[in-house]
C-alpha cells in the first residue's frame, strides 16, 4: 500500500513538471537602429515548452551579431541620435508620459 502510494505521488510530480516545462513560452523581440544610417532590424523569436529557452538564446545572440556592425537598441539609444533619427523619421516621436498633469 505505501509503495503504491509513493508510485502515485512520484507520478503526479512527473506529470507536473511536464505540464510546467510544456506549457512555458518566450517572445523576445528587440528593435535595433543603425544610428548613422538609419537602418533598422528587429530581433525576435518565439519559443514553447522546453524550446523557450532556446528562443531567448537566439534574441541575444542576434543581437550581439547586430551590435557589432554599428546597430544599437532602441531603448538604448542617447537623447541625441533619438531626436536625430525622429527627425529623419526612422523613429515614431516619443508620446509624453500620461502621468504628467497637464495645464488646462
Amino acid at each position: 500500500m505505501v509503495n503504491h502510494l509513493r508510485r502515485r505521488r512520484l507520478n503526479f510530480g512527473f506529470v507536473l513538471i511536464c505540464l510546467v516545462a510544456i506549457s512555458a513560452c518566450a517572445s523576445p523581440s528587440v528593435f535595433l537602429v543603425h544610428p548613422e544610417s538609419g537602418a533598422t532590424m528587429s530581433c525576435s523569436a518565439t519559443g514553447y515548452g522546453l524550446i523557450a529557452g532556446f528562443a531567448e538564446g537566439f534574441v541575444e545572440e542576434c543581437v550581439r551579431n547586430y551590435k557589432s556592425k554599428g546597430y544599437v537598441p532602441s531603448d538604448q539609444l542617447s537623447p541625441q541620435q533619438r531626436s536625430d533619427l525622429e527627425k529623419r523619421g526612422v523613429l515614431p516621436k516619443e508620446e509624453p508620459s500620461k502621468d504628467v498633469e497637464r495645464p488646462m
